[in-house]
């Protein structure tokens, strides 16, 4: 009884694998995204984003950058999955796709994500604050300074995090023979080579979407 029941659960597990290979496809530079709006990591992750035709503005949505300029604005209505007109800050979204590229929304700005894989890699501007004085009793000043940051974007859970040696480690200790390799060299090497081994652990981990 239990060897049926235990060749039972391998039939459903490969059945759910199999149905969702048909429904999936491995991401690649000719992998078609859908255009619209993301409200959060999951709509990203299963390329079902509110698309262009349920967005509700008074721009040209024939603009090649219809998305780009509605989300430039103080506020974006679209229709929900009700059909109730909804109001959303720009800010409050995770990103969107436009002209198949993927924009997310971080440091109050919206980036490309330019390698996007298991674990995707996307450059923003952070801003930091210096503060001068006071002179002569004078008061403080705050300037702002920007700076270019990397990150990674973990594709299993969502999390961003900065793309230093103390956060790639872990992730790249997933697959231990890589790992392995990447730990072998100094810590000055590993630094260099982090960009390197994130594209060799994309190649190792292929990424699905579904279709």
């Amino acid at each position: 009884m239990m060897i049926r029941f235990s060749w039972l659960l391998f039939f459903v597990a490969a059945s759910e694998i199999l149905l969702a290979q048909k429904d999936s496809a491995i991401y690649n530079s000719d992998f078609k995204f859908k255009p619209g709006l993301y409200l959060n990591f999951y709509q990203f992750r299963n390329n079902a984003p509110v698309p262009r035709a349920k967005i509700v503005s008074d721009i040209d949505s024939t603009r090649i950058d219809f998305i780009r300029q509605v989300t430039s604005g103080k506020m974006l209505t679209y229709l929900d999955s009700a059909g109730n007109l909804t109001e959303l800050y720009p800010a409050k979204l995770w990103g969107f796709c436009e002209n198949n590229s993927i924009y997310i929304h971080y440091n109050n700005d919206f980036f490309r994500i330019v390698v996007i894989g298991s674990l995707c890699h996307f450059t923003a501007t952070y801003t930091t604050y210096m503060t001068t004085g006071p002179t002569m009793g004078g008061p403080t000043y705050s300037t702002p300074v920007q700076s270019m940051q990397q990150y990674v974007l973990d594709m299993q859970n969502g999390y961003v995090y900065d793309f230093i040696l103390v956060n790639v480690e872990p992730l790249y200790q997933r697959d231990p023979v890589l790992y392995k390799e990447f730990m072998t060299m100094g810590k000055a090497k590993r630094r260099k080579m982090m960009f390197y081994y994130l594209r060799k652990y994309n190649d190792a981990h292929p990424l699905y979407f579904k279709k």
